[in-house]
């Protein structure tokens, strides 16, 4: 299922973004979630989640998860007790944090957590990277370069009583 939330994210910021304009925080500095990079280690990652179930998926590339104890903005992940990567995609184990690792660095983070108000964590986020490319109730995006940060409210299944998601997540 994180697999769908973010390939459905990535499409929509294909879509959205293709023919517009692209802006980047006033200093030109990489986005950043937590503190941390596109482009960080791999041990700089787990250093950090220390909690963190990390699987190799192929030779280059390396996917890792993590459930316990995972807040972003004061908001909090609460996902279902035994969630490990075999089971990552199941709808009780969407919320928490999943990182995508091509040769050893850092090419996408995302926070999955329960909630249905974006707007605080999208004003801090704002005096940090000024105006984002696209602002709806929905989602919220920020393009520069190849990287793009957005924080995106919607069902975690397709099922009518899923629980509502905040995703934030960050690629490039």
């Amino acid at each position: 299922m994180r697999e769908l939330i973010v390939l459905s994210t990535t499409l929509m910021l294909a879509s959205m973004l293709s023919g517009k304009p692209q802006f980047g925080s006033p200093n030109s500095t990489p986005f950043e979630l937590q503190g941390e990079k596109l482009g960080e280690s791999l041990a700089t990652f787990i250093s950090l989640h220390p909690k963190a179930q990390c699987e190799d998926s192929t030779k280059t590339r390396k996917n890792c998860y993590q459930w316990a104890d995972v807040s972003i903005f004061g908001l909090i992940a609460h996902p279902s007790p035994g969630c490990s990567p075999a089971k990552h995609s199941s709808p009780d184990c969407v919320q928490g944090l999943s990182a995508q690792f091509r040769e050893g660095r850092l090419i996408m983070l995302s926070y999955a957590v329960a909630g249905k108000d974006k707007q605080p964590a999208v004003t801090s986020l704002k005096k940090k990277y000024a105006t984002p490319v696209i602002d709806t109730p929905e989602g919220t995006i920020w393009s520069a370069g190849n990287s793009t940060l957005s924080v995106v409210v919607g069902k975690a299944t397709e099922q009518e009583d899923a629980e509502i998601l905040i995703t934030f997540m960050m690629q490039g």
